[in-house]
């Protein structure tokens, strides 16, 4: 048998913890031709009953192992499923008797290849059937995010999903191509057509000059075109189309014995297809998402450069591809045992040795015997010198990763025993808690993770360290509670402690035995509770200054009436009685410095602050309030930070499906690169250095925030802000879809090493928070869960902000090797054709030099051809060999670059002899002043007769024709003709044709047949769109 490669795609299903899902890469390598894919079952499915979870698991498995037969002919015998991980719920391991089940930490909710939620209508109490869908947020080429499916999907129960759409292994072959290959759909979108302007129109007009239907396919589609109730119709072709019907679908005839093999992209679930087009059958006139954003290559193109076929032979093409399966439930929780080995101050080696031997002989065993899927991991502190461990405080010695307590128990006892106090003076607290929940951070999807920090030495360089927000803010954004142990009578570890909803301990001389027991204890008890979360929500951290003749306002938010709102206001210790602060509740109730609900118990670590704390319980419906500092003095400068504490009622649910009314904020950050690696020298699309934020409530998209930022904070300690975009512009793929996106440009070149992104989101903010509201979109997304039910329609009144630190991390490799490129011109079009002077005129809107840049770029090449490879290679360049249009051919404007972001326009002659004049296909791009070549601008093209044949001779600069029909939109031939029941005739090109029939019944088509392509789309806004049209 010949040599095997196994690509390891880690899928895994976790648990949604406070509205964070931090954005892990999924980790790939390349080992023997096959995938190890994860799937991960939501706490959603858990309302599955118990007789369809069985049924469930083996259709799942069923649906895979068709998917990896499929995939392996798809890719012409290279890649497949070779292992298949599910993830369970802990409660589903009953009804697995007899199957091994593995604790995990490595597979989570956070790198999961396929999601399994369950969806519910707001109006029906059963779960609906929805289709499998991927979200890919990056770049043409570049691997997404993950999968998502309901159980219903695979259960198929009486036949409804494969009705609805098609093979449920093909809908899975598809959606898997867009998540890990980066490649789109080749189909248009229903009630659009070219001449409203659509960007995808479900028809256009061909080169051929024929009306045809968006898609790519190597063959005829027999078929014909029906309404909703199964009545002959016609789509429309122009916008006054007599007797035209938009919400006409061209009906595939199922029962056809050929047809086209592909495309996987376009009509998956037509019997025949099993492939993905190539440039010998790729549609690249059709203006669809593959052309538009892969610059007009087919899906096989962008596919086989994917790192994953580096270095592959081909299998036989009789090699087994059923995965290999195995069950796995999540870990219980990270326990981090962190000890205070300075040795300076306070404890001597006898407190020492006892705390050790405690942990050693007490915690880890009783760990073990409790909880033994916890993963338990050690490291010490102490020193007074920051090391370079690649952490963010730079600090802890790890001695021990998490590792699963029940299988490592021995381990972990030698690890502590062999523990010494060597690490000479001093005591950095700050950094230590920065490691631990920099740590902590791969275990945010278990339940909750719990630090004991031991403490026996005072902490030195107080005047150095920040106030401890920042440290607090990073156990919370990661589910982390604190236990604290303190020996001596200098406690700085109660109010960080407090923050992250943990309990601290106290102890000296004479106690700390029994104290050090309790802390033990609590650290236990926690394991034990198996629901256990950290429910506290970092809202914001805000920096404020006031004046007296200007108080300073602002607003904080609650998502659910069921939560406690905390308050803190840190304040110089040097202002006395000079100042004062108001909150107001949610129902108007105003509170001050002398309300019952302000405490002012602690000070900050570097004792310059302060701490005004107020506790607050939402008493009404509103979800918005504010609060003020004012001063009769000088100038004050402060900071205010707002947790929400979740209440035990809440429901916190896996993250991507559900109602919005029922679920917290969601938001997840990825970046550009693979698996978390930047390589600008071997990344094949487009190496810039991107970060997304998917902002999702439920099913629901977050279509308008005030401001989204993502905070860069470089290897060399520079930091950084950029602007995050929903507005469909670069590097944004679509406009208002709850993704937003952003540029980064490394200050010097090169600059390689680990980025950490942190990410700060602000919601409807009122100008003036006294002032009524304004929301800035009619279709915004509500945040609370009781106002605006009609949100679709009718916008929100709420404010809404969250704060995530260090969300996301991607390491730079090769910046040196970086090209900076001008922007892609994606709005190139045909704006005139004067068929008297044989002219044609081409607008586009002027590029950017660069990212960020408002200077022009420095020339333009505008290029033509009778075929589209001449014009776009495989890399989706302009070719050197391609012709371009001189300044001799120029009769009007010009291609002189103009400012950024101007309309220009270019006319030029360019006539077609003879009677039946080829079409002719351009593309433009544009070259930076330091002499970077744009990506291509999707293609336009004037319609003609066939091309010539290829023994015909270039193009030349000048050429006659008595017609000159125009599309001004992005090209790409489609394959089906919308002019029922007319014939078209087979092309002598690679241009497929489609028979299209008259049937002899009145039958309703199925719904896979009536939406057609409708439901394979990889956005979340497009299939919230084609839903909406198919209804």
């Amino acid at each position: 048998m010949s040599a095997r490669s196994l690509t390891t795609i880690r899928l895994a299903v976790a648990f949604f913890i406070l509205g964070i899902l931090l954005g892990t890469s999924a980790a790939i390598s390349v080992d023997r031709n096959g995938y190890e894919f994860t799937v991960a079952i939501s706490e959603d499915a858990m309302d599955m009953a118990d007789d369809q979870r069985l049924p469930f698991l083996e259709a799942l498995k069923a649906t895979l192992t068709s998917t990896s037969r499929m995939l392996l002919d798809a890719t012409d015998n290279m890649l497949y499923f070779q292992k298949v991980n599910i993830l369970v719920p802990s409660s589903w391991i009953s009804i697995l008797s007899g199957a091994q089940v593995t604790a995990t930490s490595k597979h989570n909710y956070l790198n999961a290849d396929m999601r399994i939620e369950t969806t519910k209508n707001v109006n029906e109490a059963q779960s609906l059937i929805q289709p499998a869908r991927s979200y890919n947020s990056k770049m043409c080429g570049q691997p997404g995010e993950y999968i998502i499916a309901p159980p219903q999907f695979f259960l198929d129960v009486n036949g409804a999903t494969v009705a609805k759409y098609g093979d449920k292994a093909k809908v899975i072959l598809h959606e898997f191509a867009h998540y890990r290959y980066g490649v789109h759909d080749e189909h248009g979108i229903p009630e659009t057509f070219s001449d409203l302007g659509a960007k995808f129109p479900y028809t256009y007009l061909n080169p051929r000059g024929e009306w045809q239907l968006t898609g790519s396919n190597d063959s005829k589609i027999e078929g014909s075109y029906k309404n909703a109730t199964g009545g002959d119709c016609t789509y429309p072709n122009t916008s006054d189309a007599p007797g035209a019907d938009l919400r006409c679908r061209f009906i595939p005839d199922m029962t056809a014995t050929t047809g086209p093999s592909s495309s996987l992209m376009f009509m998956p679930f037509l019997p025949t297809v099993s492939k993905f087009s190539d440039e010998n059958n790729h549609d690249r006139a059709a203006p669809n998402k593959q052309n538009y954003w892969c610059r007009n290559r087919s899906t096989k193109t962008v596919i086989t450069k994917n790192p994953d076929f580096s270095n592959l032979s081909p299998l036989a093409s009789n090699t087994p591809t059923t995965p290999q399966f195995s069950y796995l439930v999540r870990a219980s929780q990270a326990v981090y045992i962190v000890l205070d080995t300075s040795n300076h101050t306070l404890a001597d080696n006898t407190v020492f040795n006892n705390i050790k031997t405690v942990i050693a002989q007490n915690m880890i065993p009783r760990l073990a015997a409790l909880s033994p899927r916890s993963f338990v991991g050690i490291a010490t502190m102490g020193g007074s010198t920051v090391t370079s461990n690649g952490r963010l405080g730079g600090y802890l010695t790890e001695i021990q990763s998490p590792v699963l307590v029940s299988e490592n128990q021995q381990i972990l006892v030698n690890k502590v025993t062999a523990l010494t106090r060597s690490a000479g003076q001093g005591l950095l607290l700050e950094k230590a808690i920065l490691d631990v929940g920099d740590i902590l951070t791969e275990f945010t999807h278990l339940s909750g993770s719990i630090a004991l920090l031991v403490k026996l030495n005072d902490i030195t360089g107080e005047q150095q360290m920040n106030v401890e927000c920042e440290a607090t803010h990073l156990l919370n954004s990661r589910s982390a509670r604190l236990v604290t142990f303190e020996f001596g009578s200098n406690n700085v570890l109660v109010r960080s402690t407090l923050m992250s909803g943990g309990t601290h301990f106290p102890a000296d001389s004479t106690n700390y035995q029994s104290v050090f027991s309790s802390a033990i204890d609590k650290t236990l008890e926690l394991t034990r509770e198996s629901r256990y979360q950290n429910r506290r929500i970092q809202l914001v951290r805000d920096q404020f200054t006031t004046l007296a003749s200007k108080p300073f306002r602002g607003f904080y938010t609650v998502d659910f009436l069921d939560s406690v709102i905390e308050l803190h206001f840190f304040v110089p210790v040097s202002r006395t009685g000079d100042y004062e602060i108001s909150v107001n509740n949610t129902d108007g109730t105003t509170y001050t410095l002398l309300s019952s609900e302000h405490k002012q118990l602690y000070l900050s670590w570097d004792r310059k602050y302060k701490v005004h704390t107020f506790q607050l319980s939402p008493l009404a419906n509103g979800v918005t309030a504010t609060y003020s500092v004012s001063t009769s003095g000088a100038e004050m400068t402060g900071y205010v930070e707002a947790i929400e504490v979740l209440g035990n009622n809440v429901p916190v649910h896996v993250g991507g499906g559900g109602q919005a009314q029922t679920r917290v904020v969601e938001v997840e950050v990825y970046t550009s690169g693979n698996n978390g690696v930047l390589n600008m020298a071997a990344v094949n699309e487009d190496t810039s250095f991107l970060v997304y934020a998917s902002v999702r409530k439920g099913y629901t998209a977050v279509r308008a925030l005030k401001s989204a930022v993502a905070m860069i904070h470089g290897p060399t300690g520079n930091t950084e802000n950029i602007s995050l975009r929903d507005d469909g512009l670069y590097p944004d793929l679509l406009e208002r879809d709850g993704i937003y996106s952003g540029f980064y440009r490394p200050p010097t070149i090169p600059s390689n090493g680990n980025y950490r992104i942190s990410v700060r989101l602000d919601g409807f903010r009122r100008n003036d928070p006294l002032a009524p509201f304004n929301p800035p979109s009619s279709r915004s997304m509500p945040i609370d869960q009781t106002e605006d039910p009609s949100f679709t329609e009718g916008g929100s009144t709420t404010s809404f902000q969250r704060w995530y630190p260090y969300i996301k991390n991607l390491q730079v490799q090769a910046a040196n090797f970086y090209e900076e490129k001008p922007l892609r011109i994606m709005d190139f079009m045909i704006d005139y054709v004067n068929s008297v002077n044989d002219n044609v005129t081409f607008k586009w809107t002027a590029p950017q030099n660069s990212y960020g840049k408002n200077d022009s770029v420095a020339s333009y090449r505008l290029a033509y051809s009778s075929y589209p490879s001449d014009i776009i290679d495989d890399k989706g360049s302009i070719p050197t060999s391609a012709v371009l249009v001189k300044d001799s051919d120029i009769v009007g404007g010009t291609l002189t670059p103009a400012k950024p972001y101007e309309t220009q326009t270019v006319t030029v002659r360019m006539q077609r002899v003879g009677p039946s004049p080829p079409t002719i296909y351009f593309t433009i791009n544009s070259n930076s002043t330091t002499g970077f070549q744009s990506y291509t601008a999707p293609m336009v093209y004037l319609t003609g007769s066939e091309p010539p044949p290829i023994t015909t001779t270039t193009v030349p600069s000048t050429v006659t024709t008595t017609r000159t029909s125009t599309v001004a939109s992005t090209v790409q031939t489609s394959s089906t003709s919308t002019q029922s029941p007319t014939t078209t005739s087979s092309s002598a090109t690679a241009t497929p044709t489609t028979v299209t029939k008259t049937t002899s019944t009145t039958m309703v088509p199925s719904d896979a047949q009536r939406i057609g392509v409708s439901f394979f789309f990889n956005s979340f806004f497009s299939l919230f769109l084609i839903l909406t049209f198919a209804l």
